[in-house]
């Protein structure tokens, strides 16, 4: 027989997991994921990034290496006014897409 629902253990998170896996992390404000408000926020910007994923599935875009270093694992940098343009970008390596948004939010903020 169980208990009452309040008497329960919880199940365990991957909150501190490194990483690995999905964010289980939660704001208490919002109960949303960073990554759920995030897409709430940014609608045209997480357009882009499905067409983005759906030609590459498709056959329509083909997979590249960094545009910088030619690394071979690269993700699709979207410039943010081209984001009604989903197919215009370019292929960076995750040190160089980090780079690239970092001289961004320099350059917005001067």
């Amino acid at each position: 027989m169980r208990g009452p629902p309040e008497m329960e253990a919880a199940a365990p998170t991957s909150i501190g997991s490194s990483g690995k896996g999905k964010s289980t992390r939660t704001s208490n404000a919002s109960g949303t994921t960073p990554q759920a408000r995030w897409r709430d926020n940014h609608p045209l910007a997480r357009w882009a990034h499905v067409a983005v994923a759906s030609a590459i599935r498709r056959g329509l875009l083909v997979r590249q290496g960094c545009e910088v270093c030619g690394e071979e694992k690269a993700d699709f940098h979207h410039d943010p006014e081209h984001y009604d343009q989903p197919l215009r970008g370019r292929f960076l390596c995750r040190r160089h897409h980090v780079a690239e948004h970092r001289r961004l939010r320099c350059e917005a903020a001067s």
